[in-house]
């Protein structure tokens, strides 16, 4: 399953290629690496405890809300791509391509996270990797079986919501915590 994040990374088209080939692959890709990595990200929340930079209390909430605002995130984003993004562009995708693409997706900001977790200081560039989203979800086109017209609005409104997502979740569990 490493090997379907790094070919994520390093090669998106193919990504989705080999996992529209491969059902068995596809059906078990969100148990056996979306999240354990989900659980892996939250749990690096520790090593800033593990630093001295948060105590042990603030290191467990951070874990808990980050597991709740990806669960969160991917659930949200799954509902969006089931019913309203299926008016705005013409396709015929299933419900488990839908889990599965929005799931395998979000893999690339749950790595930022993590990694973001793990460095002892923050590092810019690597807060702006989910941005390579954008670049994942057009490659994915094919896996979702979108029409060449409806490409452009596609990508735009897919991205949107993936990107946006994380900014409103943390917006709604920042209000919640504090």
């Amino acid at each position: 399953m490493i090997r379907a994040l790094i070919q994520l990374i390093f090669n998106p088209y193919n990504a989705w290629q080999e996992l529209s080939s491969d059902s068995i692959r596809e059906r078990y890709l969100p148990l056996l690496l979306v999240y354990p990595l989900l659980i892996i990200t939250a749990l690096s929340t520790y090593v800033h405890y593990w630093y001295g930079y948060t105590s042990f209390a603030e290191a467990t909430r951070e874990a808990l809300i980050t597991l709740l605002k990806f669960s969160a995130c991917i659930v949200t984003a799954f509902v969006l791509m089931i019913k309203p993004g299926r008016r705005h562009y013409t396709t015929n995708y299933s419900k488990t391509q839908a889990h599965v693409f929005v799931a395998y997706t979000y893999t690339i900001t749950l790595l930022s996270a993590l990694i973001n977790n793990i460095l002892p200081s923050d590092f810019a560039f690597i807060q702006f990797m989910p941005v390579y989203i954008i670049w994942i979800v057009f490659q994915g086109r094919d896996y979702l079986k979108i029409p060449q017209e409806n490409i452009f609005s596609y990508t735009v409104i897919t991205s949107i919501i993936l990107l946006g997502l994380p900014f409103a979740w943390d917006s709604i569990f920042d209000t919640l915590t504090h």
